[in-house]
């Protein structure tokens, strides 16, 4: 039988109730808790094993009027049952014990052909309805046009202080309908306000719809001899105007620009929706609806029916401090991000190894050493070897760049970029490079030309900086 309480209930509650048996008999049962109009599985033991022709045994009710028992679940109850052992088992097959009330102690009595009587017990509980919904929390958030959200109604017998002890079917003879309350239909509706137990079931579900903004709190009416419990009794649905986020916590460049996206909680409405994205300051940074456009202060993008996301490009004019973005739509709640400015610097590096690893930003003892490239003259004649420059924002705190550093020119802006190599015998290059607005790279050709050693650099281009790593490759050239 499937239980939902947490293992920790189980042991609390099995702790409270404490198991009975028939000491000195043949045949014995531990005391079972039920619920008022539930039922649960009990089983008989035996003190040795089943002779070889099997056993029948009868099990009756001390006062039927309040215990009943019964074969299976979906069969009915009744003050006596029989049930066949097989041969050298021990124990029976599981039976029905069915509770009519909610206090007190009913016993019922166990008898077989030619062995000493024994007892068994039911402990009566109260019951209750409870509701259990999305994750199993006290509430649940959704949006007016959010999807549906299941509602799980399950029986459960209840402890004296009205906590659950465990889930427990319907007794068969005590079918269900039980009312569901919705203190606010205005912010959604349940498909079935009226929901029916089987016999031997103990679960029934319903969905409810979002409609508009507003708390609702749902909460099973309990049927005539069902209490009201201590937990899990009602659950609030709490339909809020969805949200937009956006991107936030970022570094930008200076003259460099980063793709972002802004995610609805929920679709774009019938028509799509236009979000407004806004600069607090225009002149350190502004927004552009495409990579290839120089952006503004302000801009609109429109996300197309049914659609959640929305694209857009952040561009950097200054280099330092932050600057507060914002986010807007009709019916929806507005979104603001922050935007950490810095300067911006170029690293060059062998196209086969890439800019600089994040520990040159992240590690802050210890060497960085510029990483050396050695080349043989016949492989590079098969193969020639590219280079690369890339653009990229300089980390504030270590003055460094590395691979997640590494974002495009903003659109409007390209930059070129003189290199040098120290020694023209050993390796010529291709210079200068030109990076175009909108690319974060350029590849450039080196030529070796005989052994030896010499060192690639760059120089910086006017209005960016220098950083502290990725200006030089040392080179050594084999024949």
């Amino acid at each position: 039988m499937r239980r939902f309480i947490s293992l920790i209930g189980v042991l609390v509650a099995a702790a409270a109730v404490p198991c009975i048996m028939a000491v000195g008999s043949d045949l014995s049962a531990p005391t079972v808790t039920v619920g008022r109009n539930l039922q649960a599985s009990a089983s008989v033991t035996l003190a040795k094993p089943v002779p070889p022709d099997g056993l029948q045994i009868t099990i009756t009710s001390d006062d039927p009027s309040r215990l009943l028992l019964s074969k299976a679940q979906d069969q009915p109850g009744s003050a006596s049952i029989s049930l066949k052992l097989v041969p050298e088992s021990i124990r029976s097959p599981e039976f029905q014990v069915r509770a009519l009330a909610e206090s007190g102690t009913v016993g019922y009595t166990i008898s077989a052909p030619g062995l000493e009587s024994g007892k068994g017990a039911v402990t009566l509980a109260r019951s209750a309805i409870v509701i259990l919904g999305p994750l199993r929390a006290p509430r649940f958030l959704t949006t007016p046009r959010g999807e549906p959200r299941k509602l799980t109604f399950v029986s459960v017998a209840l402890d004296p202080a009205g906590k659950i002890i465990e889930d427990q079917p319907v007794a068969l003879e005590s079918p269900l309908e039980v009312k569901i309350a919705n203190s606010n239909p205005a912010a959604g509706k349940l498909r079935q306000p009226t929901l029916k137990w089987a016999g031997g079931s103990s679960t029934a579900e319903t969905w409810f719809d979002p409609a508009g903004e507003g708390d609702a709190t749902i909460a099973p009416v309990q049927p005539p001899g069902f209490t009201v419990p201590e937990d899990r009794a009602s659950i609030l649905a709490k339909v809020l105007r969805p949200a937009l986020a956006i991107a936030g916590d970022i570094f930008v460049g200076k003259d460099l620009q980063d793709p972002a996206s802004v995610v609805l909680a929920e679709p774009a409405p019938p028509g799509g929706l236009d979000v407004t994205l806004s600069s607090a300051d225009s002149s350190r940074l502004v927004l552009s609806p495409k990579q290839d456009l120089v952006g503004s202060g302000s801009i609109t993008i429109h996300i197309p029916e049914g659609e959640r996301t929305g694209l857009y490009v952040i561009q950097a004019l200054g280099d330092s401090g932050i600057v507060t973005y914002s986010a807007s739509a009709p019916g929806y709640r507005s979104m603001s991000g922050d935007v950490g400015l810095t300067a911006s610097g170029f690293v060059v590096a062998s196209e086969s190894y890439g800019p600089p690893d994040e520990g040159n930003v992240k590690r802050k003892i210890g060497n960085h050493p510029d990483r050396e490239v050695f080349l043989s003259l016949a492989q590079t004649k098969k193969r020639p070897e590219r280079f690369v420059v890339f653009a990229a924002y300089i980390d504030r705190e270590s003055g460094r760049c590395a691979d997640f550093t590494v974002q495009p020119l903003r659109a409007g802006v390209s930059a070129t970029v003189l290199l040098k190599s120290s020694d023209p015998d050993v390796a010529t290059i291709e210079t200068p490079v030109t990076i175009k607005a909108g690319f974060n790279r350029a590849i450039f050709q080196l030529t070796p030309l005989k052994a030896g050693k010499t060192v690639i650099s760059m120089d910086t281009p006017a209005g960016f900086s220098t950083p502290k790593n990725g200006t030089v490759i040392p080179m050594t050239v084999s024949e």
